[in-house]
């Protein structure tokens, strides 16, 4: 089943709770976008501490810009509401002890693939994923245009690893969606073209429509 999953990249406390508070009671899994400043050059906001202590029926997915995604998974691990943590492959970590301690931790994880690297630097991993996330364009700076040849990449992995989910992050809108949808992605990351508007939440459940 396809599903729009509404992402939250926050400069601030208040922002995200303000955006959250828009979406929780129609959207059950929103995606937290993490920045550090070094894997990307943006840095977001993110505590662990508010988002432990956070009352919201939202199930949130972590889309890890960092470059030590396996210390986000570790603060986060006791936090029932954190379902699924999709890093970079292109971070120098080892991909495979990462992908089994979120299993250990009944936790899903995912691995993101930016416009300049190989799907084949996936291929190892690909079958122990939950998830595999595509960039429309390279990670770190919302709003971008997402790059044509990228579509063509989500028909070759999908046809790859067909049993596998299938995300798309940056430039999801109502002019894109369309275009995905045949590829065989399932899950549709939408940030700039939800929060970038005067209404997010009626944007939010007319992009949901499309689907």
């Amino acid at each position: 089943m396809n599903e729009l999953i509404p992402a939250i990249l926050a400069p601030d406390e208040k922002t995200f709770r303000e955006r959250l508070a828009l979406l929780h009671d129609e959207f059950p899994v929103v995606q937290i976008d993490i920045m550090d400043g070094a894997f990307v050059p943006n840095r977001t906001w993110f505590d662990v501490n508010v988002l432990r202590r956070l009352e919201t029926p939202v199930r949130f997915e972590l889309h890890l810009m960092v470059m030590d995604p396996g210390r986000s998974v570790e603060e986060t691990s006791d936090i029932a509401s954190v379902v699924r943590h999709i890093w970079h492959v292109e971070t120098q970590i080892d991909h495979a002890s990462l992908i089994a301690r979120c299993h250990t931790l009944k936790k899903e994880a995912g691995l993101a693939l930016s416009p300049k690297t190989p799907t084949d630097t996936i291929a190892r991993h690909a079958l122990e994923l939950d998830e595999i996330l595509i960039m429309g364009a390279e990670p770190g700076l919302s709003g971008q245009k997402l790059q044509p040849q990228m579509i063509d990449r989500a028909w070759e992995i999908h046809g790859r690893w067909p049993e596998i989910p299938l995300g798309f992050d940056i430039d999801v809108n109502a002019e894109t969606i369309p275009k995905l949808k045949p590829t065989g992605i399932s899950r549709f990351c939408a940030a700039s073209a939800i929060f970038g508007v005067a209404d997010p939440l009626e944007t939010a459940k007319r992009l949901r429509d499309l689907l």
